[in-house]
C-alpha cells in the first residue's frame, strides 16, 4: 500500500499563511478567542435552553406553589386571630352591662324589708334607724371629725382668766335676744368683743381642739341623722318609702366619706388637712332653701315629712333643669344631693375630682347570704359649683381654726345615678310606682 503523497505546493501556500501570522503575532490571541467562542455558541445556546426550561417546570413552580400556600396559611391565621378579636368585641357590651349593674349592687341597712315584706310590726323598720345613726356615727369616726369648742368649754376656759371684762362676763340682757353678751344670734361668740386677754384664751383652746381633729364635723350635718334620732313610726307604706329613699342617701354619705378620707389623708390635723369642715350634705333640701340668708348658710332640720327623692322630673331636681338633662328613666333612677364643704383655696377642682372618682364596696347579696364580694362604683355628678368667700372674722368661725391657708367655701349641686338593672328585684312597689307617677289610690285599684 502507497502512502499518501504529500502536495508540496499545499505545504507552501500553509507556510505562507502561517508566515503571515508570524509577522503579525499580536492578533493570534483574538483570532483564537473568536474561533474558541464559535465553537462554544452552538452547545452553550442548546444548553441554556434546555436550563431555563427545567427552571421553569421545577423551580419556578415550586417557588409559586410555595408562595400561595403561604399566603393560604397567613390567610387561615388572621381568621383565626379575626375570630378572637370579634370575641372579645362581643363579650366587651356584656362585661359592661355586668359593671354597670355592679355599681348599684350594695350592701343594705337591713335585709328584712325589701323588696316587699308581708310584716306589718312597727319594729320591723327599727333596725333601719339603729344601722343609719350608727353608720353615720361611724362615718364621723373614720374621717376623724369633731366639734370646734363649745360655749360652755369657753365659758368654762374665761372663767379661768384673772382678766374679766364687762364682755367677758355673763349677763341675761347684753346681747341681742337675751343671749349671754358676746354672741351672735345664735351663730356663736362674736371675739371682737372680747378682751385681748380672753381672745388669747379663747384662741388657745379653739387651736388645741382644732389640732386634736381631721375636720369639722358632726353627725348633724351628714342629712338623716337627725331625721331617724327623732323618727316615729306612722304608718307601713311612709316607712317602706322612708327606708328605701334613706337607703340612697346613705351610700351617698359613703361616698362623700370616702372622698374626705382621701382627700385628708396626708394631713395631721385641721390645720393642714385639705377639706377643713362639713358644714352640710342635704338630700331632701332645694339648693333655694340652703343659700346664704342674711351672710350666713342656713339649713333647716330635716323633718319625718321629709326625705330624699328620685329626680322625676323637674319638680323633684335640685339643679333645675340638670345639666346632664336626666331624670329617672327606663335604665336609671337619678337622684340629688347637696354638699357644702369649706376647703383650701388650691384644692377645689381635686376635691370635685376626688368626688366624681371611682370607689369600692361590698356586697353580700340582696339578702345578706352570698360570700362577700367587691365592686367598683363611679356615680356622681357634679350638676353646679360656687366658690364661696370666708370672712374669718365672721362669728360663724369664731370658735374654728383652719390654718394658714387660704379657705373658701364650695358648694356642690350633684347628681346620683343608680343603674336599675342592678338593684330593680327589690325595690319596693310602691317606690316603682313613685317614679311611674302612679298614686297609692291608682295602684290598689
Amino acid at each position: 500500500m502507497k502512502s499518501p503523497q504529500i502536495d508540496l505546493n499545499t505545504i507552501k501556500e500553509v507556510l505562507k499563511k502561517l508566515s503571515f501570522l508570524k509577522n503579525n503575532l499580536a492578533l493570534l490571541v483574538p483570532i483564537l478567542i473568536v474561533i474558541f467562542a464559535a465553537l462554544l455558541f452552538i452547545p452553550t445556546t442548546l444548553l441554556s435552553a434546555r436550563l431555563k426550561a427545567t427552571m421553569q417546570a421545577q423551580s419556578v413552580k415550586s417557588a409559586a406553589d410555595i408562595d400561595r400556600l403561604i399566603k393560604e396559611v397567613a390567610a387561615a391565621g388572621q381568621a383565626q386571630a379575626m375570630e378572637g378579636y370579634l370575641n372579645a368585641y362581643k363579650q366587651d357590651p356584656c362585661d359592661m352591662a355586668t359593671l354597670m349593674r355592679q355599681t348599684t349592687m350594695r350592701e343594705l341597712l337591713t335585709y328584712h324589708i325589701f323588696p316587699d315584706t308581708n310584716e306589718t310590726s312597727p319594729l320591723l323598720f327599727d333596725p333601719v334607724r339603729r344601722e343609719y345613726m350608727a353608720g353615720v356615727e361611724a362615718m364621723i369616726r373614720r374621717m376623724g371629725a369633731g366639734s370646734p369648742p363649745s360655749d360652755g368649754d369657753i365659758d368654762a376656759a374665761l372663767e379661768k382668766s384673772r382678766t374679766r371684762s364687762v364682755y367677758g362676763g355673763r349677763t341675761t340682757s347684753g346681747a341681742a335676744g337675751g343671749g349671754p353678751a358676746g354672741y351672735g344670734a345664735g351663730t356663736g361668740r362674736n371675739f371682737r368683743l372680747l378682751t385681748e386677754t380672753d381672745r388669747k384664751i379663747v384662741g388657745k383652746l379653739c387651736e388645741d381642739r382644732a389640732r386634736g381633729l381631721r375636720i369639722y364635723a358632726s353627725p348633724a350635718e351628714l342629712d338623716g341623722y337627725s331625721f331617724w334620732s327623732d323618727w316615729k313610726f306612722e304608718d307601713k307604706k311612709k316607712s317602706i318609702r322612708q327606708s328605701w329613699y334613706w337607703q340612697m342617701a346613705y351610700w351617698i354619705l359613703e361616698d362623700i366619706t370616702d372622698t374626705i378620707v382621701k382627700m385628708n389623708e396626708g394631713g395631721t390635723c385641721v390645720l393642714d388637712s385639705p377639706v377643713k369642715r362639713i358644714t352640710a350634705v342635704s338630700m331632701t333640701q332645694s339648693k333655694q332653701a340652703t343659700r346664704m340668708i342674711g351672710g350666713r348658710r342656713r339649713m333647716r332640720k330635716t323633718t319625718t315629712d321629709q326625705f330624699p327623692s328620685y329626680a322625676i322630673n323637674l319638680k323633684t331636681a335640685m339643679a333645675a333643669p340638670p345639666c346632664t338633662g336626666r331624670y329617672c328613666n327606663e335604665d336609671t333612677d337619678s337622684m340629688h344631693f347637696e354638699i357644702y364643704v369649706l376647703v383650701s383655696a388650691d384644692k377645689v377642682m381635686p376635691f370635685i375630682q376626688e368626688l366624681c372618682s371611682a370607689k369600692t364596696h361590698k356586697f353580700r347579696g340582696w339578702y345578706g347570704d352570698k360570700p362577700e364580694q367587691t365592686f367598683k362604683h363611679n356615680q356622681i355628678t357634679v350638676l353646679e359649683s360656687s366658690i364661696i368667700p370666708i370672712d374669718l372674722e365672721d362669728p360663724e368661725h369664731g370658735s374654728y381654726r383652719y390654718g394658714n391657708e387660704a379657705v373658701v367655701g364650695l358648694d356642690l349641686i350633684c347628681e346620683y345615678l343608680f343603674i336599675k338593672a342592678g338593684y330593680e328585684e327589690v325595690k319596693p312597689e310602691l317606690v316603682k310606682n313613685d317614679i311611674l307617677g302612679v298614686s297609692d289610690e291608682e295602684a290598689t285599684n
